[in-house]
């Protein structure tokens, strides 16, 4: 128990390292800047933290690396717990801040890149618009990483199978794997993100808005530096990068990692028909045919744009005329369905939607062939039927939360129309959902029970609902 313990601190002391280096950045943009107010807490809380996470690692770097899956999963735990509290502190000396609460809901809502924000993009300094946009990116990374690294340790069949040097994983290497993972998705979203700020800054857009937007959309994280529509500032190169680094953000990053890094055909094959990407592109598809009927013809781009937006979970306002005027239960539907499951968007995931249709498929086929076996297949291999049922059980848990979210946010005070935009835009970690169904009210009305509500609701949608169920069986601490 104590080693297991010694071994979490060690890889959060490297978490610690990691964010200090971030706020480092972030301190060296503010003098660039000439905000110098700015970048002086960042730059003292960035040696804090930094020399606390060394001080950690130091103590801790001689114990046995040979860690359990729970290791993992209550390192996971503590990490969307404890990081976003230490990014909190310098925006807890801004002027901007009034409350604990709220300075915490803004790093969460980063971290978990789910875009939901109390605060005007108007008065922000530049330099706290960067630091949300690289807590965004570094959420991005981090998402993506624990996904893979938790489904392979935890030898995941059917829904995220695919055979990959990011799968490549032995039995009690967890953390050692979270270096080469987390370097090699770093790099992937360190290129895609410096090719977007490349086209949107030859294309035109302001180099600032370019750099912000790079970071952010590669994660799907819906952070925008300003108020104003996209289509006030980006033209159409840079429109055209912007969509590309959100739609490779919300594909399976496994997928874009073996497009992007082979020169065979078979890489490029998987990744053009697998079966996540065909369903989010239909979504599109849907989408921009909904917003057509309701909008017409003259704001076509305008629709497919938006649709692109919301269906990789950034969820960037590209026009005053766009998505808001498709009905709000098709895009909260669209909403909690999410984007692929290794992948920076929320939601249930389309690859258990994909499963759960296939499995109620197969069952149609047995209640009229009852002697035939008809088992359900995906990515040439047999599912199980532990498989199904856990998807199953997921998909009970996921609704069991989103219920609760919605009563306790209209115990808090909310309408039930807010209620259930608000619950589904924390728990699908796509924050501009509210925007979106309703564009009159925003998150600076709500009160700070309210934010606790969503913060705990975007923390459970970013780590997985049957994770944090699990943590709750005694059996699991007794392991």
């Amino acid at each position: 128990m104590i080693v297991a313990l010694t071994r979490i601190i060690l890889w959060q002391g490297n978490s610690f390292v990691l964010l200090s280096l971030l706020m480092a950045l972030t301190a060296s943009f503010g003098v660039i800047a000439f905000e110098f107010e700015c970048a002086v807490p960042f730059a003292v809380f960035a040696a804090v933290i930094g020399l606390t996470g060394i001080i950690l690692i130091f103590t801790t770097r001689n114990i046995p690396m040979r860690e359990a899956n729970a290791d993992a999963l209550v390192f996971l735990l503590m990490f969307w717990a404890i990081i976003p509290a230490l990014a909190t502190f310098p925006l807890l000396v801004s002027d901007f801040i009034d409350t604990p609460v709220r300075a915490y809901f803004e790093t969460v809502s980063a971290l978990t890149t789910t875009g939901a924000s109390s605060l005007d993009p108007g008065i922000l300094p530049q330099t706290y618009h960067v630091w949300r946009s690289l807590l965004q990116w570094f959420g991005g990374i981090v998402s993506a990483t624990f996904a893979i690294v938790i489904l392979a340790a935890l030898d995941s069949r059917g829904t995220d199978v695919h055979k990959s040097f990011l799968f490549t994983l032995k039995r009690g290497e967890i953390f050692e794997r979270l270096k080469v993972i987390g370097g090699a998705v770093a790099g992937l979203y360190a290129l895609i993100s410096f090719g977007t700020f490349v086209a949107m800054t030859i294309s035109g857009t302001p180099i600032f808005d370019s750099l912000c937007l790079a970071l952010s959309s590669v994660a799907t994280g819906g952070f925008m530096p300003r108020s104003d529509a996209l289509a006030d500032y980006v033209d159409h190169i840079g429109l055209f990068a912007l969509m590309l680094s959100c739609l490779l953000g919300g594909f399976n990053v496994v997928l874009v990692w073996d497009m992007l890094r082979s020169r065979a055909l078979a890489p490029i094959r998987a990744f053009l028909y697998d079966a996540e990407h065909r369903f989010m592109l239909s979504i599109i598809v849907i989408l921009s045919v909904i917003g057509f009927m309701h909008l017409g013809v003259s704001h076509v781009k305008a629709i497919f744009v938006e649709a692109v937006f919301f269906a990789s979970s950034a969820g960037f306002n590209f026009h005053v005329m766009g998505l808001e005027m498709i009905p709000p239960i098709i895009l909260i539907a669209i909403a909690l369905i999410g984007g692929s499951a290794l992948s920076t968007a929320g939601g249930i995931k389309l690859i258990r939607l994909v499963l759960l249709f296939r499995h109620l498929k197969t069952d149609f086929n047995r209640l009229s062939h009852p002697s035939r076996l008809v088992p359900v297949v995906f990515r040439g291999e047999i599912l199980p039927d532990s498989a199904l049922l856990s998807i199953w059980m997921y998909f009970f848990g996921y609704t069991l939360v989103f219920a609760v979210g919605i009563m306790a946010l209209s115990i808090s005070g909310l309408s039930f129309e807010q209620s259930v935009t608000a619950s589904a835009a924390f728990l699908s970690n796509m924050g501009p959902l509210m925007e979106y169904t309703l564009p009159l009210e925003g998150y600076e009305v709500f009160s700070s029970v309210q934010m606790s509500v969503g913060t705990m609701l975007m923390l459970i949608g970013r780590v997985e609902v049957l994770a944090v169920l699990l943590i709750l069986l005694p059996g699991f601490w007794r392991r």
